[in-house]
């Protein structure tokens, strides 16, 4: 069985809900190995998010933990918007330099497919063949992208390191700010003071 992070995208906001309706079926039936499942869609500001009254598959972690909480989360914070305005564009530590203009990077290629205004069925499932969500999709309209699961974690683990690492930086550059300035305020003051007694 194959472990897949799976993104169908829909134009239309009820395709996307048939689709979660469907995913839950498969599961039920055997067909496929739903892990965990959620609805996302990108706002106008470009922030991914679950959108309001968006049911999970039943009997299916919630969006909240596991694979696709984390890619959630990726997707909603400052790198899901990155990779919305650009798709594609990985920073620091995300992908290896020689891939940086690979369009087959995971995160990339995941957040390329939800666009702003469109709400998109996103999947972790246990699959021996891509027929069943593939059949259901193409009946529904929808656009399948499908990624291995190992290489999402992977990407996003990566994706944390490097935000952790950029939150690092910054608060080293900002405090190393904050002490040049108070070194020099400190300076100020004791010229002030050489000359007030001069």
């Amino acid at each position: 069985m194959n472990d897949n992070v799976v993104l169908v995208g829909f134009t239309d906001h009820a395709q996307a809900y048939q689709a979660l309706s469907r995913l839950r079926q498969a599961d039920d039936t055997g067909l496929v190995e739903v892990r965990s499942a959620a609805l996302l869609e990108r706002g106008p500001d470009g922030v991914v998010r679950v959108p309001e009254g968006a049911d999970t598959a039943s009997g299916v972690a919630v969006a909240g933990g596991g694979l696709i909480g984390l890619l959630v989360g990726v997707l909603g914070g400052p790198l899901g918007m990155l990779l919305g305005a650009s798709t594609g564009v990985l920073v620091g530590g995300v992908a290896a330099a020689d891939r940086a203009d690979d369009q087959d990077v995971a995160l990339g290629a995941i957040s390329g497919q939800i666009q702003t205004g469109h709400t998109v069925l996103v999947a972790e499932v246990g699959e021996d063949t891509p027929a069943a969500i593939d059949s259901a999709a193409a009946e529904l309209g929808g656009t399948v992208t499908r990624r291995s699961a190992a290489d999402v974690y992977d990407e996003i683990q990566s994706a944390k390191a490097a935000q952790e690492a950029a939150d690092h930086e910054a608060r080293k550059v900002l405090r190393d700010q904050r002490r040049a300035e108070h070194k020099d305020k400190w300076e100020q003051f004791k010229d002030k003071v050489k000359s007030s007694l001069s």
